[in-house]
């Protein structure tokens, strides 16, 4: 029996879940983990704080949002280092201070419906997620991030309802040294070497691209006691190939439809043996 979520990381980031459609059970007792990515971002602006709390109406488990520190210090939600994607402005989001930031349409490219819609900072979506009781996925995107986020979580009392993950594993690593007690996730694109990775940066989940992830990976995976968490599945056929190899959680820009298969592959009977 292997020691996976319900030891390291579903004690923690999963205080939340009721006896409801969050926490699929699987048919072998273990739980998929649905993380609506950037929120419910398949029907609402991505990062945006309508995008999370149509997450949360969809009963998923944790939002998944991305984090810069702004010129003047403060952490602020948005994927890309430059708002010219998904908002009416341009420039480098390090360079701008919120009060420009906070001037931006975050909605209105997305659909006119969303017009208005504001880029939030950190804080707004940690104090909305620790009243609403849904866990959070952070993404370090930016430098200088680490000490905010911690002394964040601390305030708002989500140290132990959240996960930190990055590509940068420095960032991750700096989370760890300073506070143990956070969860955090190596973001890569194929795993590779995960001994390597565990000596370098310490993390309790590795987060792959899906399309790189095979059951004999998360086997491996799992071998280490390292559960897998995968991005970005948005699809049925997507959703049973992780399902059958066995991930710890799915990061999905339609939650609901997560949900969806897995309450229908929860009705199935296991296989006689």
């Amino acid at each position: 029996m292997r020691k996976l979520f319900a030891l390291m990381f579903v004690a923690a980031a999963m205080f939340m879940v009721s006896k409801d459609a969050r926490g699929m059970e699987m048919a072998n007792g273990r739980k998929v983990m649905v993380i609506a990515h950037r929120g419910a971002s398949g029907y609402a602006p991505e990062n945006t704080m309508v995008s999370f709390k149509r997450a949360l109406e969809m009963k998923a488990e944790m939002v998944e949002l991305d984090v810069w520190r702004s010129k003047d210090g403060v952490l602020v939600v948005m994927h890309d280092g430059k708002p010219d994607r998904t908002t009416d402005g341009t420039g480098n989001l390090e360079e701008m201070t919120l009060e420009q930031i906070k001037k931006l349409d975050a909605g209105a490219k997305f659909k006119p419906e969303f017009s208005g819609e504001r880029v939030p900072t950190l804080e707004e979506a940690i104090s909305w997620a620790a009243a609403s009781e849904i866990g959070v996925d952070i993404e370090i995107k930016g430098a200088g991030c680490e000490e905010g986020i911690v002394e964040m979580l601390k305030k708002y009392d989500m140290t132990y309802k959240v996960i930190v993950t990055s590509f940068h594993h420095d960032y991750i690593a700096k989370i760890k040294k300073l506070d143990p007690a956070i969860k955090t996730g190596a973001l890569v694109g194929a795993i590779g070497d995960l001994k390597a990775i565990i000596e370098n940066c310490h993390p309790d989940a590795v987060v792959p691209n899906y399309m790189n992830v095979t059951k004999s990976v998360v086997d491996d995976a799992h071998k280490l006691n390292i559960p897998v968490i995968v991005y970005t599945v948005n699809d049925a056929l997507s959703f049973k190939m992780m399902y059958k190899a066995g991930v710890d959680g799915i990061i999905s820009n339609y939650p609901d439809q997560l949900i969806a298969f897995l309450e229908k592959n929860n009705k199935k009977k296991p296989a006689a043996e």
